[in-house]
């Protein structure tokens, strides 16, 4: 296992965004190593993102269109943003819907849930030492905690050097694949790393995380213009 991370901009699945230095880390997700890494990937979770956008946060919406240019401009009295365009979420305005529009998997499964269309298994990823690489990583992540938290701290504090040298500032998304509370597992990345931006999507609601650790809820199934199931 060489790296932890992958660079945000090698990962063909990711919005370019040169503001930022930045890394996502892939887990093998769901229950693909042996381990459920996404807990809420095979719930509804519908009454959460309405309680997320009551409270002023964020959603995001993949919708049963391909083209981000024809996402809908409003969902549930929210306006709706084009998330394809970047995704560096902390950036977002508050209290919107990120719209996604459908990829791979999720042009065939419309009406599963995420873990059935995950783009786990999309361009690169499908081949087979990329997946084995993220099984790897997450047996890691399980079985020796303080060596994965020790190695991702290391990569981190490279990402910053790098960052340091384009003068640019650094952000890290923690679950590109997976949907672990790093608050709870990790809580001394987000005080050893003050600068950093962290961020995420997630579907475990009620999460209380760092001034430095943002979340964007993450709405189950594929949905219409109207926010029903597609």
């Amino acid at each position: 296992m060489k790296n932890l991370f992958t660079r945000a901009d090698s990962n063909t699945k990711t919005a370019k965004d040169k503001r930022f230095e930045s890394v996502i880390l892939h887990l093998a997700p769901y229950k693909v190593s042996g381990k459920n890494t996404c807990a809420f990937a095979n719930q509804d979770n519908t009454r959460y993102a309405l309680d997320t956008l009551a409270n002023g946060g964020n959603i995001a919406v993949v919708f049963n269109v391909k083209k981000a240019v024809d996402l809908p401009l409003e969902m549930w009295s929210k306006k709706v943003i084009n998330g394809d365009e970047s995704d560096l979420r902390f950036l977002d305005p508050e209290n919107i819907v990120v719209g996604l529009a459908s990829k791979g998997d999720a042009l065939k499964i419309s009406n599963g849930f995420c873990w059935q269309y995950c783009l786990n298994t999309s361009g690169r990823s499908k081949f087979a030492n990329v997946q084995n690489s993220r099984i790897e990583k997450t047996k890691l992540f399980y079985e020796n905690r303080d060596a994965f938290i020790y190695k991702l701290s290391r990569e981190i504090e490279n990402l910053q050097k790098r960052g340091e040298k384009n003068r640019k500032p650094c952000a890290v998304r923690l679950n590109g694949t997976s949907d672990i509370k790093w608050e709870k597992v990790a809580p001394s990345l987000f005080s050893d790393f003050p600068d950093i931006a962290f961020y995420d999507y997630t579907k475990v609601p009620n999460r209380e995380t760092p001034d430095n650790y943002h979340l964007t809820y993450s709405m189950q199934f594929i949905r219409k213009y109207n926010g029903m199931r597609a």
